[in-house]
């Protein structure tokens, strides 16, 4: 896992985050999916593959809870390059979440003495839906199916057999402004900087004048460094503590380049000086060569 896998990762563990872009992808920007209500659910897990140990590692899942009893699982995973086995990984994924659910039951028929025999489980014990949203940070394109990735006979009694497996693939650089702007929480600058609805002056004046308070301000900033490649917010966030006001880091990146644009300036003042110095030197060489020149030729 790379530092820009982690710094969103750390980001969208957040339950306030995590329910934020779950209530504007699915609900429309509704607040319906409250924070208070997630509890991780764990799927990491190591399977056999030829006798050897392979990890399985999700980024974040999360179940909803309603009164105490589970409603939904749901899976986020930040996706930074165009891996093509997305949707087959995405898949073994969600199929972990269900034989989590599915091995809870049999524990709880074993440990009640309740054997269903080859059924497995009861009839009433059903497992709760797993849904996975991808968000996609990159340019380029991705697949979004597992059937996108596949070598199709073109048999037509083959493929209506052939079950496919559709990624929710979240583009956040394809989001439109209107969209960018029904996130709440401290990923609505995430999806700002990404939207392709907004444009680096517009923005940055948006920044520079909004009050409100970054809860994760390291996270924040720490993945908006991986996602624009500019290295000053991580200096920045070594400043500054949890629950700041946006508008006071766009001031302090401000200055940073306001600094770093002196010192820069300051390198050019010193570089053309030395310029000047050696063409000075030069200069005095020429003449000097010139006034020999002219001294021969008097002696001759």
């Amino acid at each position: 896992m790379g530092q820009t896998d982690l710094a969103s990762n750390s980001l969208t563990s957040h339950p306030d985050v995590f329910a934020d872009i779950i209530n504007t992808i699915i609900y429309k920007g509704r607040t319906v999916l409250e924070a208070e209500n997630l509890k991780p659910f764990y799927v990491n897990s190591t399977i056999t593959k030829s006798g050897r140990l392979r990890g399985l590692y999700r980024d974040n899942c999360m179940e909803d809870l309603r009164g105490g009893i589970r409603y939904v699982i749901w899976g986020l995973e930040n996706q930074y390059v165009p891996d093509r086995t997305t949707p087959f990984k995405v898949m073994g994924y969600n199929f972990t979440a269900y034989d989590r659910q599915i091995e809870a039951f049999t524990a709880y028929n074993k440990k009640h003495g309740i054997n269903p025999y080859v059924t497995h489980l009861l009839p009433e014990q059903k497992v709760k839906p797993v849904i996975t949203l991808v968000l996609y940070y990159g340019k380029e394109e991705i697949p979004s199916s597992i059937c996108a990735m596949m070598d199709i006979p073109e048999d037509i009694s083959i493929k209506k057999y052939i079950q496919d497996y559709k990624l929710n693939l979240i583009q956040l650089r394809k989001l439109s402004k209107r969209q960018a702007n029904l996130f709440r929480s401290d990923f609505q600058y995430i999806a700002k900087f990404l939207s392709e609805g907004y444009n680096k002056k517009e923005l940055s004046k948006e920044l520079k004048t909004s009050s409100q308070i970054l809860t994760h301000t390291k996270d924040t900033l720490h993945t908006l460094a991986s996602i624009t490649g500019d290295q000053r917010y991580l200096t920045a966030q070594e400043s500054y503590k949890e629950g700041l006001a946006v508008c006071e880091v766009a001031e302090t990146l401000f200055q940073m380049g306001v600094e770093e644009s002196k010192k820069e300036l300051e390198q050019q003042k010193a570089a053309l000086a030395q310029a000047q110095s050696t063409i000075a030197e030069k200069n005095s060489e020429i003449e000097r060569l010139r006034a020999e020149i002219e001294r021969l030729k008097q002696t001759q």
